[in-house]
């Protein structure tokens, strides 16, 4: 992976985590059910109990984490790309998306279930806002790094 590539793959993914974020927000609002996830990945990694009105460190925590693995889903969505399992398209962006949506949703009752502190949180809600808004964060990810970029020089490509 050249610079060039690596600093669109982080773009792309961190733009895609902002409407991500935004979604699972709005979700929030229309459904009144608890599914902002930098207010409860922050509250879960400082130990703040205040789901509703975290202290700024909580917030920070949970940004900086929500858009860290963000990136790390981008890459891998370079990665895959590169290893020709998908193609740069938008069908395999929602397709990308959805399998994301359910590795986050495995990981999350997981963390949700061993942590110390347990979030008094609908899972059944914040699970089917994290599908959905994981099929929105593949489909800007991968139309992010596709606005930016015509040719991407993918690896397998370059093999044949």
């Amino acid at each position: 992976m050249d610079i060039k590539h690596f600093l669109i793959t982080v773009l792309s993914g961190i733009v895609a985590t902002a409407v991500m974020t935004i979604v699972m927000y709005i979700y929030t609002i229309l459904f009144k059910h608890f599914t902002k996830v930098i207010h409860l990945l922050g509250c879960m990694i400082s130990g703040d109990q205040k789901l509703h009105s975290p202290s700024k460190g909580a917030l920070t925590l949970g940004t900086f984490a929500h858009f860290g693995v963000g990136v790390i889903f981008s890459m891998s969505y370079y990665l895959l790309w590169n290893w020709g399992v998908f193609e740069i398209n938008f069908f395999d962006s929602v397709i990308i998306g959805g399998l994301s949506g359910i590795v986050a949703i495995v990981v999350w009752k997981f963390y949700l279930k061993l942590h110390h502190y347990q979030p008094e949180i609908s899972q059944n809600h914040y699970f089917f806002a994290l599908f959905i808004a994981h099929i929105v964060f593949g489909i800007v990810s991968v139309n992010t790094f596709l606005m930016i970029t015509d040719n991407p020089e993918l690896w397998y490509q370059l093999t044949k």
